[in-house]
């Protein structure tokens, strides 16, 4: 479950202010000037450095922010739509040097030659390279190297995982990117992906209930959501609906299930404990959703 967090502002004096904010309702931008802070403030980077990172970050949206508005000048480019920044013509500008949302990223490339290895190692398929790099970048003090790194980490396992069928590092996925959702979204612009791979992991996992209901807490959640991965778990949610669509019964039924295994006498690990694992996990689920809608509300 995601918590407020104490979100660090400049004010024109120089002094640090704190407001509390949902990490949902921070946009990539949001989330960009916050690291500038960190960059300056609590990592302390060179000056020069953390000038000319800044100023290149300025100058690419800058120039993302000309070709945005000369493209939708009169309304021209999209005629009789309505318009989203997620929209193919807006998602990347020729003319911009540095994307907005990949600046935290680009940054950490180039503070941290370690980090750059690591996405230049799973880049070329080297999975298993990449992942030793990038485990112990995952427990560095700096939060967002950390959280950035464990998100890499969490991309390889799953592509491990899934070549090796094994379960055993899906479910690692998953509770990696548990903790990144539940404590480090600030540091990761695309934090959505790691909503999403929580539900491609459930999927690996054949746990259909857990899947869908990971995906309705993905278009819940993100209020940012690029429009191509809305559109896949859209299309997810709608294959799943026998069981992501009535939770509560699908829920049920597995009650139903073990209470006539333990009359039984049925109480091993198997189906038994399994199926109470199942039970408490489709639960967490449903409250984390539930938590997620009145959020939103």
């Amino acid at each position: 479950m995601s918590k407020r967090l104490w979100i660090p502002l400049v004010l024109s004096s120089g002094a640090l202010a704190l407001r509390a904010q949902d990490p949902a309702d921070l946009s990539p931008r949001d989330k960009t000037e916050v690291f500038i802070q960190h960059l300056v403030k609590v990592a302390k980077v060179d000056p020069t450095r953390s000038k000319a990172l800044v100023l290149e970050y300025e100058i690419g949206t800058a120039l993302t922010e000309l070709a945005h508005a000369h493209t939708h000048e009169g309304e021209s480019a999209h005629p009789g739509e309505g318009h989203e920044e997620g929209d193919a013509c807006c998602s990347k500008s020729a003319a911009s040097a540095v994307e907005t949302g990949n600046f935290i990223r680009s940054a950490l490339r180039e503070l941290h030659p370690e980090y750059a290895k690591a996405i230049d190692l799973a880049s070329s398929g080297k999975l298993s390279e990449a992942k030793e790099a990038a485990k112990p970048l995952s427990l560095k003090a700096d939060p967002y190297l950390a959280a950035n790194a464990s998100l890499l980490l969490a991309e390889v396992e799953h592509e491990l995982a899934l070549a090796g069928k094994d379960r055993e590092g899906l479910a690692r996925v998953i509770e990696t990117c548990e903790r990144i959702v539940q404590r480090d979204r600030l540091y990761i612009v695309d934090d959505h992906r790691a909503c999403e791979l929580i539900a491609l992991a459930f999927a690996g996992l054949e746990k259909r209930l857990q899947e869908g209901l990971q995906y309705a807490i993905l278009l819940t959640d993100y209020n940012f959501l690029p429009r191509e991965v809305a559109a896949r778990a859209k299309e997810r949610l709608e294959a799943l609906s026998d069981e992501a669509g009535r939770p509560l019964s699908t829920v049920g039924k597995w009650m139903n299930k073990v209470e006539k295994l333990l009359g039984e006498e049925k109480t091993g690990k198997e189906p038994t404990q399994a199926q109470e694992i199942e039970i408490v996990s489709g639960l967490d689920k449903l409250i984390e959703l539930q938590e997620a809608r009145e959020r939103k509300t």
